[in-house]
């Protein structure tokens, strides 16, 4: 039984999503795809997606709570987790149940993005989230197109 259909990206926490920016475009090639203020959760996210089709995910944090300022605090900047897309998010955190894993913070309200978690206590140190968007990719990338490349390089508010 396979949990996972594909990789979908590798995120990158940051103290300021700027400074990676340079490294990410214009050295290893990776163009502009998506990002969002998470404004209740604390943070800013944004993807870049490179021509052969992988994507890194950079993370900067809003304000001063939030989980992102306390893993920044407790290990510094680097990865943070990798994301897998599921079909079907709630039956797959069953079967890993079943197998007898932990999924942690499984979150299932939002049809956009449905998440659960495997902690890195049970996966080697790293962070591995389970995701399901109930929008085909294109739509679901212009849902979260919220912010424009000038937008992501200011200071969040």
């Amino acid at each position: 039984m396979a949990i996972a259909d594909r990789l979908d990206h590798i995120s990158i926490a940051t103290r300021r999503i700027a400074t990676m920016v340079p490294l990410i475009r214009e050295v290893l090639g990776a163009r502009y795809l998506m990002g969002a203020d998470e404004v209740a959760q604390g943070f800013r996210w944004t993807q870049f997606q490179f021509p052969g089709g992988g994507i890194i995910e950079l993370m900067e944090p809003i304000g001063e709570k939030g989980f992102l300022q306390d893993f920044l605090k407790q290990r510094g900047e680097g990865m943070h987790h990798i994301t897998l897309r599921v079909r079907d998010i709630e039956d797959r955190v069953y079967d890993l149940e079943q197998l007898g894993w932990h999924p942690v913070k499984a979150s299932y309200s939002n049809r956009v993005w449905k998440e659960a978690f495997l902690h890195p206590r049970e996966t080697n140190g790293v962070l591995i989230q389970l995701a399901e968007s109930e929008l085909p990719y294109p739509e679901e990338i212009a849902y979260y197109q919220q912010l424009d490349f000038e937008q992501l390089m200011s200071e969040p508010t």
